[in-house]
């Protein structure tokens, strides 16, 4: 009898038990941030990373922005000693190159996870930080000061890893968009998030199929008041 009591209480503390975590299971989380310390990372029901091989290609291109940021300081340090800036602009420049870590890491986290669950926020703050990143780098391989050819070719690769990344998070967000019971806002906040990466796609796109150019801002000398022209190249 006492063994039979022992087990009918345990089968009325799991029944319990059960009935309290139920809510708790069917709840669909939209970030991977709302997610309790202590539960397991679980994806949207039915979801799954149609696109496995980016988790191999975050963790490569993790290394790749370490080497290219490093080049880029490089080249900022040695182009401020050796030639003239426009006022304010090597300064602007150098704290832009600083903000690319910051950058990247956090579209690596909400990359991997947002790939990984199909949680809407996750997806969508990949896809928002992908476009700025792709901004960034834009600018350093077109319209920063001064140019230096090796500069374009890493800058180029560095682009084409990002836009890579974003064309596989647009094809998971696709599928969330399918399977998650979305809002309003989520709903806009994820077709933003993709047309933002599409125009800044494109525009990178068109600017590097246009025929090599330079162009030339003109400055005036404080001393007799005749311009002066600095080139800048752009491709």
């Amino acid at each position: 009898m006492e063994g039979e009591t022992k087990d009918m209480e345990a089968s009325a503390t799991r029944a319990r038990d059960a009935s309290l975590a139920k809510p708790e299971q069917m709840q669909i989380y939209t970030s991977v941030l709302h997610l309790p310390p202590c539960r397991s990372k679980q994806s949207l029901p039915n979801y799954q990373n149609l696109t496995p091989c980016v988790k191999s290609f975050f963790f490569a291109h993790t290394y790749l922005v370490y080497v290219y940021t490093f080049y880029m300081f490089v080249f900022a340090f040695y182009k401020g000693y050796a030639l003239q800036y426009p006022k304010g602009r090597a300064a602007w420049e150098l704290v832009l190159i600083m903000t690319l870590p910051c950058l990247q890491h956090l579209r690596f986290y909400f990359g991997y996870w947002g790939l990984e669950l199909g949680m809407v926020y996750d997806i969508s703050f990949f896809l928002l930080l992908s476009s700025i990143t792709i901004t960034v780098l834009t600018y350093f391989l077109f319209f920063q000061a001064y140019i230096m050819p090796l500069e374009m070719s890493i800058l180029t690769i560095a682009i084409a890893a990002v836009i890579v990344e974003s064309v596989c998070g647009i094809i998971n967000v696709l599928q969330t968009l399918k399977l998650a019971p979305l809002t309003f806002f989520q709903t806009l906040l994820l077709l933003s998030a993709i047309i933002s990466v599409i125009m800044v796609t494109s525009g990178f796109l068109v600017k590097e199929l246009l025929p090599n150019e330079i162009t030339f801002d003109h400055y005036w000398m404080p001393a007799d008041g005749q311009p002066y022209a600095v080139a800048a190249p752009s491709s």
